[in-house]
């Protein structure tokens, strides 16, 4: 029996503006990643760009403590102790959870674009990463 997947940042009920929440996404962009300098600087480049941001250190944390209905998109890094990015999407797959996800990388193997594509990550980026990049695939993730 299959579950049904779960679409971060949809909602039932009405909005704020009355529009069915169905309708509604969130604004909330979370970044896993284990490298802090990272974080910090995507961070402050989506709340430039006026979204709300929650960082994770590590996809165990995310797990935790992560709202998953809040969540317009994911960035992700592939590696990263305790779990790898692809491991912490095929968690959120076997959970039922479905989060546009862009996943950051230094490799250029073309295994990793093929394991993401078929894990249902919708973008890998290469470091050093092109912000342009990064801020149209969040603004496409959130409208």
């Amino acid at each position: 029996m299959h579950g049904s997947k779960q679409v971060a940042g949809s909602h039932r009920g009405l909005g704020a503006s009355g529009a069915p929440m169905s309708q509604v996404r969130s604004n909330v962009v979370a970044i896993v990643d284990d490298d802090e300098d990272v974080r910090d600087v995507i961070s402050a480049l989506f709340e430039l760009c006026g979204h709300d941001v929650e960082t994770y250190k590590s996809g165990t944390e995310f797990l935790q403590d992560a709202v998953l209905d809040r969540l317009a998109c994911l960035v992700v890094d592939l590696k990263m102790p305790e779990m790898t990015g692809l491991e912490l999407v095929a968690e959120l797959e076997r959970r039922g959870v479905a989060i546009p996800t862009v996943l950051i990388t230094g490799s250029h193997e073309a295994s990793v674009r093929a394991q993401a594509a078929a894990s249902g990550i919708m973008t890998v980026m290469q470091k050093p990463i092109s912000a342009q990049q990064l801020v149209r695939f969040v603004a496409f993730s959130v409208h």
